[in-house]
C-alpha cells in the first residue's frame, strides 16, 4: 500500500511537470505572435482552435454534450478568461519582472484556498517549500531594479488569485466531469467570454477578421496554441486525479527554471546569474518537499481519483 501510494504521488507530480512544459511551449508560441495580434486576439484564437480541435471527438461521443455541470464549466471558463485578460492588460502598463514576481504568488493563494475550500491538510513541508520557492523567484527577477505601482500590482494579485481559484475548480470537477467534457467546455466558454470582450471593444470586425488574415504562419501557430491549451488542461486534470492541489503548489516554481531554458533555446536569451541563484534556491526546496511527501505517503494514501467516462 505504501509503495502504491508513493507511485501515485510521483505520477501526479510527473503529470504536473508535464503541464508546466506545455505551458512554457505555449508561452513561446504566444511570444512568436507578439506584434502580429493583440492579446485578446491571441486568447480568442487560442480557445477557438482548442474548441474546434475537440469538436470531432465530442461528436463521436455525444453523451458528453449533456453535462450536468455546465454552470460550473462556464464559471471555470470565465475565471480563466478574467485571469488571462487582467494579466495581459497589466503587462501593458507594468514591467515584466514585476508582473512575473507577483504572478508567482499563485501557489500561496492555492494553499490558502485548498485549506479553506477543499479542506486539504497543508503540512509544514508544503508551506516552507512554497515560501522558499517564492524567494527563489524573487532572486531571479530582482524586483529592486523595477518600480512598483500599487494599482497595477493589485491587478496582478487579482490575476494570481483567479488562477489559484481555477486550480480549485479543476480539483472540484476532476471526479465529476469527463475529461473530454472538461476540455471542450472550458475552451468553448473561455472563447465565448473573449468574444464578448472583443465585441465590447472598438473595431470588433477588424479584431475578429484579423485573426484569419494575419497569415498562414500565424494561423498555424494559433492552431498549435489551441492544441497546446487542451494538452495543458488534460495534464493538469490527470495530475489532480492523483494528488492534492496543494501538493502541486510548490512545483509551480519549476516553471521559472523551464522559462529560462526555453528562452535560451528558442530566443537566445542568456541565462543570468540571478536565474542560476534562483535555481539553486528552488531545486533544493522541491527535493525537500518530495522527501517529506514520500514520508507522509506512509500515512496519507494517494490513490487515483476515477474520472467519469460519461455524464448523462
Amino acid at each position: 500500500m505504501v509503495e502504491e501510494s508513493r507511485r501515485y504521488y510521483f505520477k501526479g507530480i510527473a503529470w504536473f511537470i508535464a503541464s508546466l512544459m506545455v505551458c512554457e511551449t505555449n508561452d513561446v508560441i504566444t511570444k512568436l505572435l507578439e506584434g502580429s495580434l493583440s492579446p485578446l486576439q491571441v486568447i480568442w484564437g487560442r480557445f477557438l482552435f482548442s474548441t474546434l480541435a475537440l469538436l470531432p471527438f465530442m461528436l463521436q461521443h455525444r453523451e458528453n454534450f449533456c453535462s450536468r455541470y455546465l454552470l460550473a464549466n462556464f464559471l471555470r471558463g470565465f475565471i480563466l478568461f478574467i485571469g488571462m485578460f487582467i494579466w495581459c492588460y497589466g503587462l501593458d502598463v507594468s514591467q515584466l519582472s514585476i508582473a512575473c514576481l507577483i504572478n508567482f504568488t499563485t501557489p500561496m493563494f492555492t494553499l490558502i484556498l485548498a485549506a479553506f475550500i477543499l479542506k486539504e491538510k497543508i503540512g509544514k513541508a508544503r508551506i516552507w517549500a512554497t515560501l522558499i520557492g517564492f524567494l527563489g523567484v524573487a532572486a531571479v527577477l530582482n524586483p529592486r531594479t523595477a518600480s512598483f505601482s500599487t494599482a497595477t500590482d493589485s491587478l496582478f494579485l487579482l490575476s494570481a488569485f483567479f488562477f489559484a481559484l481555477l486550480d480549485i475548480f479543476n480539483k472540484k470537477l476532476v471526479t465529476k466531469e469527463t475529461t473530454l467534457g472538461s476540455l471542450f467546455f472550458t475552451g468553448l466558454f473561455t472563447m465565448l467570454c473573449t468574444l464578448g470582450a472583443m465585441i465590447c471593444s472598438k473595431d470588433t470586425a477588424y479584431a475578429l477578421t484579423g485573426v484569419f488574415t494575419t497569415g498562414w504562419q500565424n494561423i498555424m501557430l494559433l492552431i498549435l496554441l489551441g492544441i497546446g491549451a487542451n494538452f495543458l488542461l488534460f495534464f493538469i486534470l490527470k495530475s489532480l486525479s492523483y494528488v492534492d492541489v496543494s501538493a502541486t503548489a510548490p512545483f509551480r516554481y519549476v516553471e521559472l527554471i523551464l522559462a529560462s531554458v526555453f528562452g535560451y533555446l528558442f530566443f537566445d536569451e542568456k541565462i543570468s546569474a540571478n536565474a542560476i541563484l534562483g535555481a539553486i534556491i528552488i531545486i533544493p526546496s522541491v527535493i525537500y518537499l518530495v522527501r517529506c511527501e514520500v514520508k507522509i505517503s506512509q500515512k496519507h494514501n494517494y490513490t487515483e481519483r476515477q474520472i467519469p467516462t460519461h455524464c448523462c
